[in-house]
């Protein structure tokens, strides 16, 4: 009898116990768990950062034109964020964990959210001032020369000089464009535009649609694009996935550190990094990092994938004993030197 009761109690615990496993799956693919560090966050989705209206003078477009010189009295005590009239910036890490087809992983995740006064305060930049030069730099000093608040390499469009339809700080340079890539437009309002297995014509007929007046300042060409309007997109039908002789195709699948430029809402943006490692040992797919973007931002306008892997740079000023330098975020032990930059300035005198 007693031995009854027994069976009978365990039983039950058992089926509590799995009730409770079920009640309780684990950890789904794409579906993320966070810890943040950073000024001001709690929790997802991220909010972006605000800003007082500002009356502040447009900077010129020149690619000469750098931003305004920084102050070291707008960086906080932890060189985490920048505040002036005209620039709002903000770092937060993230310790993220999520299950991708290859298991549970937990990584670090850095995210600069940035708002601006005016749209010439989203500008780029290229190594030596010159396209013709193909040498390439350190981000950080091309940071440090466009005195950037927030900076990240761009698309590494000096490198071959072989595709890419590009325009920088409103000066027209090539059109290579070939169908292979989605391309990245921003226009004078600083808003982002997509255009989806871009080449010249369609290129063309998405400036034309820009309402009156208003003009192509930059573009990128790498992609593909990861969120558009909320939506996280198919990567594995995206124009470079499709590309039968695209070289870079094959990366996409894999674990790699991957980097992106957001448009959260008028003259808001966000930078976002998640790191990883060359042999693809960890990191994030495009796809898993696209989730992870729409994760933090559900509501994001556009968000563009970077020249990720070695050339992932994130540059943020920093205090250090007075003096004003600018570093990677994180120190990425594969990081190259690059050709170009996009950055966000400061336009207060």
């Amino acid at each position: 009898m007693k031995a009854n009761v027994f069976r009978y109690v365990v039983t039950c615990l058992m089926l509590v116990a799995m009730a409770f496993l079920i009640a309780s799956p684990a950890l789904a693919e794409t579906e993320f768990t966070h810890a943040f560090e950073g000024p001001d966050v709690t929790d997802v989705p991220l909010a972006p950062l605000t800003l007082e209206a500002a009356d502040v003078q447009p900077l010129e477009l020149d690619q000469l034109v750098k931003g305004k010189q920084l102050k070291l009295d707008n960086l906080n005590a932890d060189n985490t964020e920048y505040t002036d009239s005209s620039i709002h910036a903000v770092i937060t890490h993230d310790v993220v964990q999520f299950k991708d087809k290859k298991g549970k992983q937990k990584i670090n995740c850095y995210i600069v959210r940035v708002t601006i006064a005016d749209p010439t305060q989203i500008r780029s930049a290229m190594s030596y001032d010159d396209y013709d030069n193909t040498k390439r730099v350190k981000a950080a000093e091309m940071a440090k020369a466009a005195n950037a608040v927030a900076a990240v390499n761009g698309d590494f469009f000096k490198y071959f000089h072989d595709s890419g339809y590009i325009v920088r700080q409103g000066a027209f340079y090539r059109d290579k464009s070939n169908g292979q890539r989605d391309v990245l437009l921003i226009d004078s309002n600083g808003d982002f535009h997509v255009v989806y297995c871009a080449d010249s014509a369609s290129i063309q007929k998405a400036v034309e649609a820009f309402p009156e007046g208003v003009k192509l300042i930059n573009s990128f060409n790498l992609g593909p694009v990861l969120v558009e309007n909320g939506e996280v997109k198919d990567i594995s039908q995206s124009a470079v996935a499709l590309a039968k002789k695209s070289g870079d195709q094959f990366q996409y699948p894999y674990r790699m550190q991957r980097v992106a430029i957001v448009q959260l809402g008028k003259l808001q943006y966000a930078i976002v990094e998640c790191n990883g490692k060359a042999d693809a040992s960890s990191g994030m797919s495009v796809q898993v990092f696209a989730e992870y973007i729409k994760d933090l931002f559900p509501d994001a306008l556009v968000a563009y994938n970077l020249d990720g892997g070695g050339s992932t740079n994130v540059i943020f000023p920093k205090n250090v004993k007075g003096k004003l330098k600018f570093e990677r975020i994180h120190k990425n032990p594969d990081s190259r030197e690059i050709s170009d930059i996009i950055y966000f300035a400061s336009a207060e005198e």
